[in-house]
């Protein structure tokens, strides 16, 4: 059962970039779902490893086409990549040295992130880029 379903509130306009946000989206659920299995702890690097490796390649999209098309505001939105890899790497290594108890703080991070990053940051973007695609 998914917690988060992706919904066209979602859509910056940019399918390749709307498909990676539906990629994020997945990762939070395949959490939630453990979780609800009583099983979270057991996956819990696993998914901040794949999340951390995402969120590179789709911060780097993101970033190539904030340099491509010159967004007005890539500097700080760039900035807001920057700051979730490193909250991410926080917790991986936290759960990586043996801190499992950060399940929950996991998954509402990472939940919250994505609403708040695509439905505010992201959308910024949305009327200056979309058109370009």
């Amino acid at each position: 059962m998914a917690i988060m379903v992706w919904d066209e509130k979602y859509s910056v306009g940019i399918a390749k970039i709307d498909e990676q946000h539906k990629k994020l989206i997945g990762l939070v659920n395949k959490l939630y779902d453990a979780m609800r299995e009583g099983k979270g702890k057991d996956i819990l690097l696993s998914i901040l490893e794949e999340t951390l490796n995402y969120t590179n390649y789709h911060f780097s999209t993101e970033e190539e086409i904030f340099k491509k098309y010159n967004y007005s505001l890539k500097e700080p939105h760039m900035k807001e990549h920057k700051n979730m890899k490193e909250k991410v790497e926080r917790l991986y290594n936290d759960v990586k040295a043996g801190n499992s108890s950060v399940t929950v703080e996991v998954f509402t991070f990472l939940k919250d992130w994505i609403n708040n990053h695509i439905l505010d940051i992201d959308m910024k973007y949305k009327n200056e880029l979309a058109d370009k695609f």
